[in-house]
């Protein structure tokens, strides 16, 4: 009987996408890392794990991982894990919009992307998409603002996603995770709050 399939977003080394791989490896399936860096996913060769170049946010990036991914499995995908998201942290007075709107971008258009890229493999199968959310979804945290509402948006849209898919045949399920111990915060984009910045004023 053929191994289930399963293609996880975002797998650099020492993450949650990174963990995920190893584990459905050992359950045994058949793995899809994928990484826009080839040299933060070569570690998965060795694990007999197939690594796929992915940028979630370009489109041509995507279409390549589908076609290579289609010709793999023959044009099926059992699970599609879409981990990979990016952070924003800086009081909403100083925020630039412009890194923000990229964190929007990565956490939030790119998974709908990849989602509508891979749902023909999905339903040839009757797949699963599962959707890393987080904690910061569901409340507002301090100097947050933008990350925490890039998760809620994840929420919802899986919610979304789950009610428009289940006529299609694929499930559709949310991973609500609280703090992790990654190197995620090690990518956050630049976040040190201006020396003028009104938040410097709040007593801690």
């Amino acid at each position: 009987m053929p191994s289930k399939t399963v293609l996880i977003t975002g797998c650099s080394q020492g993450g949650i996408g990174d963990a995920l791989c190893k584990e459905f490896s050992h359950q045994g399936l058949r793995v899809f890392a994928t990484a826009r860096n080839p040299a933060k996913i070569e570690h998965f060769q060795a694990l007999g794990i197939e690594t796929v170049l992915l940028d979630v946010a370009d489109t041509v990036s995507l279409e390549k991982a589908v076609q290579t991914v289609s010709t793999a499995t023959g044009g099926t995908l059992d699970f599609l894990v879409n981990n990979s998201g990016s952070g924003y942290s800086m009081p909403l007075l100083d925020a630039n919009i412009d890194v923000a709107r990229d964190m929007f971008n990565v956490n939030v258009f790119a998974m709908v992307s990849v989602v509508q890229a891979f749902a023909p493999l999905l339903m040839a199968s009757k797949g699963t998409v599962i959707n890393i959310g987080s904690i910061a979804g569901k409340g507002p945290f301090p100097f947050q603002g933008f990350y925490n509402a890039s998760k809620t948006a994840v929420n919802l849209l899986t919610d979304n996603l789950r009610i428009e898919l289940e006529p299609l045949g694929v499930k559709v399920i949310l991973v609500v995770t609280g703090t992790v111990r990654t190197r995620f915060h090690e990518n956050l984009s630049a976040s040190r709050i201006p020396e003028k910045s009104q938040s410097n004023r709040l007593s801690v």
